[in-house]
């Protein structure tokens, strides 16, 4: 009996080092096959990546072939294209996008430019477009139209409708005074905004313009300074329908009517 036990016994440790060894076997044949796997997956990714480099950069699988303008009228489409001067024909992925939105960018007209690609064969771009909310007479007796950041973008022989022209009683208006005239138009309620006109800035930088009171009467209001521009609003809304002729919001804190 005690034989017995001792031969199951060494049998038991026999299979036991027998699967040891196989799991050790296995691990080793495993650690020997790694480095292979490894190589094999580089080799494939670098072969992926060199074929999209071709692809791409290199063969005439996609080529650029047409501009997507976006944010303007189809007329006005074929200006952003003139300006921004694609280059066609070639490989899409070696259009240079960021000199493209440079050319807009110096162009002056679009207040946001983006370039991109869309496969297989466009470059797509996306402009917006400035708003003239000022025309400002230069020394050489142009107008420049100008938007909301003081930006002058256009030039033009005469002021466009519904925009009003900025006068000086110096040569050229400063940027200064394009800036407390951008406020002050800033600070009135659009309903009044649209009845600007006359907007003139002293050489102090100090804003006056007229806007029409009730029927067709026009009112002058002297508006100084660029500062208080929401208290200033404010008084130009409440006294409007008053007597006079001028209302002056200056001095906000003594606001005059005659």
């Amino acid at each position: 009996m005690m034989l017995e036990h001792g031969n199951a016994r060494r049998r038991v440790a026999g299979t036991g080092l027998a699967s040891s060894r196989t799991r050790f076997e296995r691990r080793a044949a495993a650690a020997r096959r790694r480095p292979r796997l490894v190589a094999g997956v580089l080799a494939a990714l670098m072969l992926g990546a060199g074929l999209l480099v071709w692809v791409g950069w290199f063969s005439s699988v996609l080529t650029a072939s047409r501009v997507e303008v976006h944010g303007v009228s189809a007329g006005a489409s074929a200006q952003v294209r003139a300006v921004a001067r694609v280059p066609l024909g070639g490989p899409l992925m070696r259009v240079d996008t960021d000199a493209v939105a440079q050319r807009l960018i110096a162009g002056k007209a679009w207040s946001a430019v983006t370039v991109g690609r869309g496969l297989p064969d466009t470059v797509v771009i996306t402009v917006t477009p400035r708003v003239a909310v000022l025309a400002v007479r230069n020394p050489r007796g142009e107008v420049d139209v100008v938007d909301r950041d003081g930006v002058a973008f256009r030039t033009v022989g005469s002021a466009p409708d519904g925009v009003p022209l900025v006068s000086s009683g110096s040569a050229q208006v400063t940027k200064a005074g394009v800036e407390a005239a951008l406020g002050a138009l800033g600070s009135l309620d659009p309903s009044l905004r649209a009845d600007v006109s006359g907007v003139s800035v002293s050489t102090a930088d100090q804003v006056s313009f007229t806007v029409k009171a009730k029927g067709e009467k026009r009112k002058t209001v002297v508006w100084g300074g660029a500062a208080d521009g929401k208290r200033k609003a404010d008084l130009v809304k409440i006294l409007l329908p008053e007597p006079g002729s001028t209302i002056d919001v200056s001095v906000p804190s003594s606001p005059v009517t005659r």
